[in-house]
Protein backbone atom coordinates (compact mmCIF):
# COMPACT_ATOMS: atom_id res chain seq x y z
CA UNK A 1 0.00 0.00 0.00
CA UNK A 2 2.69 2.30 1.13
CA UNK A 3 4.19 2.01 -2.49
CA UNK A 4 1.14 2.38 -4.26
CA UNK A 5 0.57 5.48 -2.36
CA UNK A 6 4.31 6.91 -3.32
CA UNK A 7 4.05 5.84 -7.04
CA UNK A 8 0.10 7.76 -6.82
CA UNK A 9 2.44 10.73 -5.59
CA UNK A 10 5.31 10.88 -7.96
CA UNK A 11 2.54 10.83 -10.70
CA UNK A 12 0.93 13.93 -9.56
CA UNK A 13 4.42 15.27 -9.14
CA UNK A 14 5.52 14.68 -12.51
CA UNK A 15 2.59 16.72 -13.67
CA UNK A 16 3.57 19.32 -11.78
CA UNK A 17 6.61 18.98 -12.41
CA UNK A 18 6.41 19.69 -16.36
CA UNK A 19 6.57 23.61 -16.45
CA UNK A 20 8.90 23.57 -13.13
CA UNK A 21 11.77 21.67 -14.05
CA UNK A 22 15.06 23.32 -12.57
CA UNK A 23 13.41 22.86 -9.40
CA UNK A 24 13.20 19.49 -9.50
CA UNK A 25 15.78 16.84 -8.17
CA UNK A 26 14.89 14.57 -11.37
CA UNK A 27 17.41 14.00 -14.10
CA UNK A 28 16.10 14.88 -17.41
CA UNK A 29 17.41 13.16 -20.76
CA UNK A 30 16.59 15.59 -23.01
CA UNK A 31 15.90 14.49 -26.32
CA UNK A 32 15.61 16.87 -29.82
CA UNK A 33 13.75 15.39 -32.81
CA UNK A 34 14.20 18.85 -34.51
CA UNK A 35 11.97 19.68 -37.27
CA UNK A 36 10.12 15.99 -38.93
CA UNK A 37 10.22 15.28 -42.55
CA UNK A 38 7.47 13.89 -43.74
CA UNK A 39 6.98 11.83 -46.38
CA UNK A 40 10.35 9.71 -45.23
CA UNK A 41 8.47 6.62 -44.39
CA UNK A 42 10.78 3.48 -43.33
CA UNK A 43 10.62 0.28 -45.22
CA UNK A 44 9.70 -2.44 -43.64
CA UNK A 45 11.75 -5.73 -42.66
CA UNK A 46 9.70 -7.86 -43.34
CA UNK A 47 5.60 -8.52 -44.41
CA UNK A 48 4.72 -10.99 -42.00
CA UNK A 49 1.07 -12.09 -43.10
CA UNK A 50 -0.91 -10.99 -45.96
CA UNK A 51 -4.17 -11.25 -47.30
CA UNK A 52 -5.76 -10.37 -50.73
CA UNK A 53 -8.61 -8.39 -51.11
CA UNK A 54 -11.29 -11.54 -51.52
CA UNK A 55 -9.93 -13.43 -48.34
CA UNK A 56 -11.24 -10.56 -46.05
CA UNK A 57 -13.92 -8.30 -45.53
CA UNK A 58 -14.08 -4.73 -45.92
CA UNK A 59 -17.17 -2.72 -46.59
CA UNK A 60 -17.42 0.74 -48.86
CA UNK A 61 -17.10 3.56 -47.31
CA UNK A 62 -20.03 5.03 -45.39
CA UNK A 63 -20.72 1.24 -44.57
CA UNK A 64 -20.57 -0.79 -41.05
CA UNK A 65 -20.30 -3.95 -39.87
CA UNK A 66 -23.39 -3.55 -37.43
CA UNK A 67 -21.35 -4.08 -34.53
CA UNK A 68 -19.76 -1.28 -32.13
CA UNK A 69 -19.17 1.82 -34.09
CA UNK A 70 -19.09 1.14 -37.39
CA UNK A 71 -15.59 -0.15 -38.35
CA UNK A 72 -15.38 -0.89 -42.14
CA UNK A 73 -12.38 -3.30 -42.31
CA UNK A 74 -9.80 -5.10 -39.93
CA UNK A 75 -8.76 -2.79 -37.36
CA UNK A 76 -7.11 -5.15 -34.51
CA UNK A 77 -4.38 -7.56 -34.84
CA UNK A 78 -1.44 -9.05 -32.10
CA UNK A 79 1.29 -11.49 -32.53
CA UNK A 80 1.97 -14.38 -30.26
CA UNK A 81 5.21 -15.44 -28.57
CA UNK A 82 5.69 -18.29 -30.93
CA UNK A 83 5.57 -15.49 -33.99
CA UNK A 84 2.05 -16.17 -35.19
CA UNK A 85 -0.10 -13.21 -36.74
CA UNK A 86 -3.75 -13.12 -35.34
CA UNK A 87 -6.30 -10.12 -37.12
CA UNK A 88 -9.52 -9.54 -36.56
CA UNK A 89 -11.50 -10.12 -39.51
CA UNK A 90 -14.57 -8.06 -38.01
CA UNK A 91 -16.96 -7.94 -41.13
CA UNK A 92 -16.49 -12.14 -41.44
CA UNK A 93 -16.64 -12.74 -37.72
CA UNK A 94 -13.65 -14.73 -37.80
CA UNK A 95 -9.80 -14.33 -36.60
CA UNK A 96 -7.71 -15.21 -39.53
CA UNK A 97 -4.45 -17.08 -38.00
CA UNK A 98 -0.66 -16.80 -40.29
CA UNK A 99 2.07 -19.20 -39.30
CA UNK A 100 5.80 -17.68 -38.44
CA UNK A 101 7.22 -17.47 -41.62
CA UNK A 102 4.32 -18.18 -43.57
CA UNK A 103 3.21 -14.56 -44.65
CA UNK A 104 1.23 -15.41 -47.82
CA UNK A 105 -1.77 -16.60 -46.80
CA UNK A 106 -3.68 -17.45 -43.14
CA UNK A 107 -3.50 -21.20 -42.03
CA UNK A 108 -6.08 -21.54 -40.34
CA UNK A 109 -9.33 -19.50 -39.18
CA UNK A 110 -10.96 -19.24 -35.70
CA UNK A 111 -14.81 -18.63 -36.20
CA UNK A 112 -16.20 -16.17 -33.79
CA UNK A 113 -19.70 -15.99 -34.82
CA UNK A 114 -22.37 -13.89 -33.36
CA UNK A 115 -20.03 -12.11 -31.11
CA UNK A 116 -19.33 -8.64 -31.20
CA UNK A 117 -15.71 -8.12 -30.86
CA UNK A 118 -14.33 -4.67 -29.35
CA UNK A 119 -10.58 -5.70 -29.08
CA UNK A 120 -8.51 -8.89 -28.43
CA UNK A 121 -5.15 -9.60 -27.03
CA UNK A 122 -3.05 -12.98 -26.94
CA UNK A 123 -1.48 -14.31 -23.59
CA UNK A 124 1.80 -15.67 -23.38
CA UNK A 125 0.03 -19.24 -22.71
CA UNK A 126 -1.92 -19.12 -26.01
CA UNK A 127 -5.05 -17.84 -24.18
CA UNK A 128 -6.84 -15.85 -26.49
CA UNK A 129 -8.77 -12.79 -24.53
CA UNK A 130 -11.32 -11.26 -26.38
CA UNK A 131 -13.29 -7.90 -25.09
CA UNK A 132 -16.99 -9.33 -26.60
CA UNK A 133 -20.51 -9.10 -26.28
CA UNK A 134 -23.45 -11.08 -27.72
CA UNK A 135 -24.81 -9.48 -30.92
CA UNK A 136 -27.85 -10.97 -29.75
CA UNK A 137 -27.47 -12.13 -26.68
CA UNK A 138 -29.37 -15.68 -25.84
CA UNK A 139 -31.86 -16.14 -22.94
CA UNK A 140 -30.55 -16.12 -19.72
CA UNK A 141 -26.75 -15.09 -21.44
CA UNK A 142 -24.67 -13.14 -18.04
CA UNK A 143 -23.56 -10.65 -20.62
CA UNK A 144 -19.91 -11.38 -19.16
CA UNK A 145 -17.70 -9.31 -22.22
CA UNK A 146 -14.46 -10.76 -21.15
CA UNK A 147 -13.86 -14.09 -22.83
CA UNK A 148 -10.60 -16.89 -22.34
CA UNK A 149 -10.53 -18.93 -25.69
CA UNK A 150 -7.88 -22.10 -26.25
CA UNK A 151 -6.15 -21.46 -29.61
CA UNK A 152 -8.49 -23.65 -31.31
CA UNK A 153 -11.67 -21.38 -30.46
CA UNK A 154 -13.07 -23.23 -27.33
CA UNK A 155 -14.49 -20.89 -24.72
CA UNK A 156 -12.27 -21.62 -21.53
CA UNK A 157 -14.37 -19.25 -19.30
CA UNK A 158 -15.94 -16.26 -19.56
CA UNK A 159 -16.29 -13.42 -16.56
CA UNK A 160 -17.45 -9.72 -16.25
CA UNK A 161 -14.70 -7.52 -15.94
CA UNK A 162 -13.72 -3.55 -16.12
CA UNK A 163 -13.08 -2.65 -19.81
CA UNK A 164 -12.94 0.55 -21.41
CA UNK A 165 -11.00 0.92 -24.12
CA UNK A 166 -8.55 -1.95 -25.29
CA UNK A 167 -6.83 -5.23 -23.86
CA UNK A 168 -3.16 -5.43 -23.09
CA UNK A 169 -0.67 -8.19 -21.66
CA UNK A 170 1.73 -7.08 -18.71
CA UNK A 171 5.26 -7.82 -17.96
CA UNK A 172 4.52 -11.09 -15.74
CA UNK A 173 2.20 -12.33 -18.47
CA UNK A 174 -1.34 -10.28 -16.54
CA UNK A 175 -4.48 -9.03 -18.45
CA UNK A 176 -4.97 -5.34 -18.44
CA UNK A 177 -7.95 -3.15 -19.88
CA UNK A 178 -6.05 0.32 -20.40
CA UNK A 179 -8.20 3.25 -19.71
CA UNK A 180 -11.09 2.38 -17.40
CA UNK A 181 -10.61 5.01 -14.79
CA UNK A 182 -8.86 7.20 -16.65
CA UNK A 183 -7.14 7.47 -19.69
CA UNK A 184 -3.85 6.49 -18.65
CA UNK A 185 -4.92 3.57 -16.35
CA UNK A 186 -4.13 0.30 -16.05
CA UNK A 187 -6.76 -2.25 -14.27
CA UNK A 188 -5.97 -6.05 -14.24
CA UNK A 189 -8.89 -8.24 -15.27
CA UNK A 190 -6.81 -11.60 -14.76
CA UNK A 191 -3.80 -13.87 -12.35
CA UNK A 192 -0.37 -14.42 -14.04
CA UNK A 193 -1.32 -17.63 -14.22
CA UNK A 194 -4.60 -16.50 -16.54
CA UNK A 195 -7.69 -16.99 -14.53
CA UNK A 196 -10.36 -14.07 -14.00
CA UNK A 197 -10.46 -11.81 -11.22
CA UNK A 198 -13.61 -10.04 -9.37
CA UNK A 199 -14.58 -6.91 -10.42
CA UNK A 200 -13.53 -5.81 -6.89
CA UNK A 201 -10.08 -6.97 -6.78
CA UNK A 202 -9.98 -5.31 -10.56
CA UNK A 203 -11.33 -1.80 -9.22
CA UNK A 204 -8.79 -2.33 -5.83
CA UNK A 205 -5.64 -3.47 -7.89
CA UNK A 206 -5.99 -0.50 -10.65
CA UNK A 207 -2.57 1.53 -11.68
CA UNK A 208 -2.55 5.16 -12.62
CA UNK A 209 0.64 4.37 -15.26
CA UNK A 210 1.59 1.28 -17.27
CA UNK A 211 3.61 -1.54 -15.49
CA UNK A 212 6.47 -2.91 -16.76
CA UNK A 213 9.17 -5.40 -15.98
CA UNK A 214 11.52 -5.04 -12.75
CA UNK A 215 8.45 -3.55 -10.72
CA UNK A 216 8.73 -0.76 -13.10
CA UNK A 217 5.96 1.89 -13.97
CA UNK A 218 6.08 4.19 -16.99
CA UNK A 219 4.44 7.81 -16.82
CA UNK A 220 3.61 10.03 -20.07
CA UNK A 221 3.05 13.18 -19.72
CA UNK A 222 1.86 16.26 -22.79
CA UNK A 223 3.79 19.35 -21.80
CA UNK A 224 2.48 20.90 -24.98
CA UNK A 225 2.22 20.97 -28.39
CA UNK A 226 6.28 20.74 -29.17
CA UNK A 227 6.88 18.76 -26.07
CA UNK A 228 6.42 15.12 -24.31
CA UNK A 229 7.52 13.60 -21.26
CA UNK A 230 8.73 10.06 -20.59
CA UNK A 231 9.57 8.54 -17.05
CA UNK A 232 10.22 5.33 -15.39
CA UNK A 233 9.58 5.10 -11.76
CA UNK A 234 10.00 2.42 -9.08
CA UNK A 235 8.03 0.33 -6.83
CA UNK A 236 9.38 3.14 -4.05
CA UNK A 237 7.90 6.08 -6.41
CA UNK A 238 11.21 6.98 -7.61
CA UNK A 239 12.31 8.30 -10.99
CA UNK A 240 14.60 6.17 -12.08
CA UNK A 241 14.80 7.59 -15.42
CA UNK A 242 12.85 10.70 -17.59
CA UNK A 243 12.72 11.92 -21.30
CA UNK A 244 12.24 15.28 -21.83
CA UNK A 245 11.43 15.12 -25.97
CA UNK A 246 10.79 18.07 -27.63
CA UNK A 247 10.12 19.08 -31.64
CA UNK A 248 9.69 21.97 -33.15
CA UNK A 249 7.01 19.89 -35.18
CA UNK A 250 3.66 19.14 -33.63
CA UNK A 251 4.71 16.47 -31.58
CA UNK A 252 2.10 14.38 -29.26
CA UNK A 253 1.57 10.93 -27.37
CA UNK A 254 0.39 8.53 -29.34
CA UNK A 255 -3.30 9.23 -29.23
CA UNK A 256 -4.08 4.80 -29.67
CA UNK A 257 -3.40 2.65 -26.95
CA UNK A 258 -0.12 2.37 -27.55
CA UNK A 259 1.97 0.27 -24.60
CA UNK A 260 5.59 1.12 -24.95
CA UNK A 261 7.82 -2.14 -24.26
CA UNK A 262 11.61 -1.44 -22.60
CA UNK A 263 14.86 -3.31 -24.72
CA UNK A 264 17.67 -3.56 -22.07
CA UNK A 265 17.98 -0.33 -20.20
CA UNK A 266 16.26 1.61 -23.33
CA UNK A 267 12.38 2.46 -23.84
CA UNK A 268 10.98 1.52 -26.99
CA UNK A 269 8.03 4.20 -27.65
CA UNK A 270 6.10 6.47 -30.19
CA UNK A 271 5.13 9.71 -30.77
CA UNK A 272 2.73 11.38 -33.34
CA UNK A 273 3.87 13.97 -35.16
CA UNK A 274 2.01 16.22 -37.28
CA UNK A 275 1.73 19.56 -39.69
CA UNK A 276 -1.72 21.08 -41.19
CA UNK A 277 -0.23 21.81 -45.12
CA UNK A 278 -3.23 23.56 -46.61
CA UNK A 279 -6.19 21.57 -47.01
CA UNK A 280 -4.08 18.41 -46.27
CA UNK A 281 -3.38 17.31 -42.86
CA UNK A 282 0.19 15.19 -42.29
CA UNK A 283 0.24 12.47 -39.52
CA UNK A 284 2.76 9.76 -38.59
CA UNK A 285 4.17 7.99 -36.19
CA UNK A 286 7.55 9.02 -34.98
CA UNK A 287 9.09 5.30 -33.42
CA UNK A 288 11.60 6.33 -31.01
CA UNK A 289 14.42 3.85 -29.26
CA UNK A 290 14.72 5.83 -25.70
CA UNK A 291 18.53 5.38 -24.08
CA UNK A 292 19.86 6.14 -21.05
CA UNK A 293 21.81 8.64 -22.81
CA UNK A 294 19.29 9.95 -24.99
CA UNK A 295 18.39 9.05 -28.41
CA UNK A 296 18.78 5.54 -29.96
CA UNK A 297 17.36 5.21 -32.83
CA UNK A 298 14.24 6.72 -34.45
CA UNK A 299 11.70 6.50 -37.68
CA UNK A 300 8.50 7.11 -39.05
CA UNK A 301 4.97 4.78 -40.16
CA UNK A 302 2.43 6.49 -42.15
CA UNK A 303 -0.27 6.74 -39.21
CA UNK A 304 -3.13 6.75 -42.28
CA UNK A 305 -2.14 3.19 -43.15
CA UNK A 306 -5.68 1.69 -42.08
CA UNK A 307 -8.69 1.32 -43.80
CA UNK A 308 -11.57 3.37 -42.23
CA UNK A 309 -9.43 4.65 -39.86
CA UNK A 310 -12.33 7.56 -38.74
CA UNK A 311 -11.44 7.49 -34.80
CA UNK A 312 -13.35 4.46 -34.35
CA UNK A 313 -12.18 2.88 -30.85
CA UNK A 314 -10.46 0.73 -29.93
CA UNK A 315 -8.01 0.06 -32.85
CA UNK A 316 -4.80 -1.65 -32.73
CA UNK A 317 -2.43 -0.23 -35.81
CA UNK A 318 0.78 -0.42 -33.65
CA UNK A 319 2.18 -3.37 -31.81
CA UNK A 320 5.44 -3.59 -29.43
CA UNK A 321 7.14 -6.80 -29.10
CA UNK A 322 9.66 -7.35 -26.12
CA UNK A 323 12.22 -8.32 -28.49
CA UNK A 324 12.40 -4.65 -29.72
CA UNK A 325 10.82 -5.22 -32.88
CA UNK A 326 7.55 -2.80 -33.80
CA UNK A 327 4.69 -4.34 -36.39
CA UNK A 328 1.94 -2.63 -38.12
CA UNK A 329 -1.39 -3.23 -39.23
CA UNK A 330 -1.91 -2.40 -43.27
CA UNK A 331 -5.45 -2.17 -44.62
CA UNK A 332 -6.76 -1.45 -48.05
CA UNK A 333 -10.25 -2.85 -50.06
CA UNK A 334 -7.34 -2.86 -53.20
CA UNK A 335 -4.77 -4.79 -51.67
CA UNK A 336 -5.73 -6.33 -49.00
CA UNK A 337 -4.73 -6.37 -45.23
CA UNK A 338 -0.66 -6.86 -44.34
CA UNK A 339 1.29 -6.67 -41.42
CA UNK A 340 4.94 -5.44 -41.31
CA UNK A 341 7.73 -5.39 -39.12
CA UNK A 342 10.58 -3.03 -38.48
CA UNK A 343 13.12 -2.90 -35.93
CA UNK A 344 14.44 -0.18 -33.95
CA UNK A 345 18.56 -1.51 -34.52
Amino acid sequence: MRARRALAITVAGLAVFAGTAGASPIKWVSVDLGAHRFGQLRTPDRIVAHAGPSEIGFAKQGGHCGCGDGPRGPMLFDVAPNGSVWLLDILNHRLLVWQSGHPAGPARTVPLKGLDVRDFVLGRDGTVYLYAVYAEPPAGDSGANLWALKPSGQVLWRAHARIRNALRIGPSGVLYSVGVADKAGWTPLTTAAGRPLSVAKQRSSSTRSQPLRGGLHLVASQVGVHEVHFALVDRAGRVVRAWRIKSSTHVALADRVLAPTLKGDDLIAAVDVSRQAGAAFLWEHELVRLTPSGLGARFAVDAKAVYGDDGAEPITALRFAGDGRIYQLRTSPKIGASVARYALR
